[in-house]
């Protein structure tokens, strides 16, 4: 569960007695307030159901192709993975190229000499658009307190090796610069591949 949960976890442990055992049950917050909506809902009596917004949904997947960082520069292979519709219609608003920042093929022609491998996950970046302003107040599931929520867009790429940027570090670097390129506030994260 979230950190910015911790002081309404301990408030639950304070709810007991000086001296009791910490295995022993937590009395019942007040009724009505933010402690004990979060402790019903810490306890299954309440289900929380977040629905996804229709232009967050992934949407349907398409293959693309790429080259590992753990093959040697000298080996052309290229192996199929995915990408979401969602994620490539959206590529204009993250300040990337799928060919110059990604080193990503994203109509690879037809199957021939590409491979799905198994057990094979690629880099990914993770880059999230974050509009100004203060954000809507929006009332929380969990305790009912308000909250400021923006409407951050968030969109994942595999991506690879290539000619220019042909290790993890420099591609890295480069969707980096590309990201924070602009006008836009715009923000990284990375996953390295496993292969």
């Amino acid at each position: 569960m979230a950190r910015r949960f911790n002081n309404l976890k301990s408030a639950l442990r304070y709810l007991r007695p000086p001296g009791a055992n910490a295995n022993s049950v937590v009395p019942d917050a007040p009724e009505g307030t933010q402690l004990r909506k979060f402790q019903d809902y810490r306890a299954g009596k309440v289900v929380v159901k977040i629905t996804r917004a229709t232009d967050s949904l992934p949407g349907n997947e398409t293959f693309c192709s790429l080259k590992p960082f753990a093959l040697l520069a000298s080996e052309t292979e290229k192996y199929l993975v995915n990408l979401s519709h969602r994620a490539s219609e959206a590529i204009a608003s993250t300040g990337l190229s799928f060919t110059e920042h990604l080193n990503v093929d994203t109509t690879p022609s037809g199957t021939a000499g590409l491979e799905k491998e198994k057990g094979f996950v690629p880099a990914k970046a993770t880059v999230s658009i974050v509009p100004t302003g203060v954000g809507t107040p929006t009332e929380s599931k969990l305790t009912g307190d308000t909250y400021k929520k923006k409407a951050t867009k968030t969109y994942t790429y595999p991506f690879g090796a290539g000619t220019t940027h042909t290790n993890y570090k420099t591609a890295k670097a480069a969707i980096i610069a590309a990201a924070s390129t602009g006008t836009a506030n715009r923000g990284v994260s990375f996953k390295p591949e496993k292969f």
